[in-house]
């Protein structure tokens, strides 16, 4: 992998103290959002794979709260998604995760067929990525992006693939459950004033103005 993909990695920034504890915050979203579906947390000995790994934090977050979780990245230069298979047996994950890695790939035939053959039986993909129809004006500011995705054009995709069973979502950190209810979430998480980390030691701005994504959040179900 080139030094620039491995620099991307390097630095990528955190929002509060640390990349560790935004990804603490995402693992509790992540859960909350598969019960809120009846959808099976992430649990004690589940297994999991985090493809696009980057600094390994999530994979840490995930083992702390006692599943056995492993990483891939491409950076490291062992592998390249879009032309790889996954270096696993069949049927060896209950959860695999894309967190904010589906917009950087451009062939993803591949890593999708591959997704299914390493997942077990009713196994939870999960995926992160912006939300183009709310961050078009700066989506390809990042020079890594390729694919930009809707809530609408990320559920076709999946169909397309035989993924059909999807739960998709805004990905709003510290957002009561109701909000996922709401018929115009993603419009109203986009005009929200503040996201969770702007003037974060501030006391004077209320939860409820806080808490801005254009981002999306999805699980599906992958059955055999």
């Amino acid at each position: 992998m080139s030094e620039f993909h491995k620099n991307y990695v390097e630095n990528i920034e955190s929002y509060f103290e640390s990349k560790l504890e935004d990804d603490q915050r995402l693992f509790v979203t992540i859960n909350r959002f598969l019960k809120f579906h009846n959808l099976g947390q992430m649990r004690n000995n589940h297994k999991l794979l985090d493809l696009g790994s980057g600094k390994g934090t999530f994979i840490e977050v995930c083992k702390k709260n006692g599943l056995i979780a492993t990483g891939l990245d491409a950076a490291n230069g062992k592998i390249n998604f879009e032309k790889d298979k996954l270096p696993f047996e069949d049927n060896s994950f209950d959860f695999i995760s894309m967190i904010a890695v589906i917009e950087h790939i451009k062939e993803k035939n591949i890593l999708i067929n591959e997704i299914k053959r390493v997942a077990k039986n009713n196994a939870s993909l999960i995926v992160t990525t912006p939300n183009f129809k709310y961050c078009y004006k700066s989506f390809y500011d990042d020079p890594t992006h390729v694919s930009p995705y809707t809530e609408v054009s990320l559920e076709k995709f999946f169909i397309n693939h035989g993924i059909k069973y999807n739960k998709i979502a805004p990905l709003v950190i510290n957002k009561g459950n109701l909000f996922w209810e709401t018929k115009f979430k993603f419009f109203l998480a986009s005009i929200l004033p503040f996201r969770n980390h702007d003037f974060k030691n501030s006391k004077l701005i209320p939860n409820f103005l806080r808490g801005k994504s254009t981002s999306i959040l999805s699980v599906s179900k992958i059955l055999k």
